[in-house]
């Protein structure tokens, strides 16, 4: 009996690990139609244990977004895109705008909404935006990408501040 134990343990350590470690055949790929729209498979957001326990993980992978205005300036492209509503965490936004940004190296900015009634409220100069539209932009404007490197979130994620990418 006392094999047992140790082979018992070490049995139920592999089989975490072994549940913990994704398929080394998964491959993510994106692509992008004439649309402008991107997809790429979403990621599990389900994990189960060796103890049979399941953990739902928060956060969503952005598995498409399209492209709803381009503008030129001086030091590059400035994008606004629309990306589905979902479950989204601010890592989940920075890792999208940084994809984004090494998939297109002469972004210098990025707004990301997740409504297009918010994109279009973005549109409207400052001073002439309804109550409505400043609503929706509270709501549904997530971040930003400044000055080509700096991501600000905005809207419901704003208490996050900003972050450098690279960093």
């Amino acid at each position: 009996m006392r094999k047992a134990r140790p082979l018992a343990a070490i049995l139920a350590v592999v089989l975490a690990l072994a549940a913990c470690t994704g398929s080394a055949d998964e491959t993510t790929t994106t692509t992008e139609g004439g649309s402008g729209v991107t997809t790429a498979p979403a990621a599990d957001t389900t994990t189960t244990t060796a103890s049979g326990v399941s953990t739902t993980l928060r956060g969503q992978v952005v598995s498409e977004y399209e492209t709803v205005a381009r503008l030129s300036t001086d030091n590059g492209e400035v994008l606004h895109v629309v990306i589905p509503q979902g479950g989204y965490t601010e890592i989940d936004i920075f890792n999208f705008i940084a994809e984004l940004k090494d998939s297109n190296p002469d972004i210098w900015g990025v707004e990301v909404f997740d409504d297009a009634a918010a994109a279009a409220a973005f549109a409207v100069d400052s001073s002439q935006r309804t109550e409505e539209q400043a609503q929706l932009l509270r709501r549904h404007h997530l971040a930003s990408l400044v000055s080509g490197d700096t991501v600000r979130y905005q809207g419901p994620f704003s208490d996050f501040g900003q972050q450098v990418l690279g960093s």
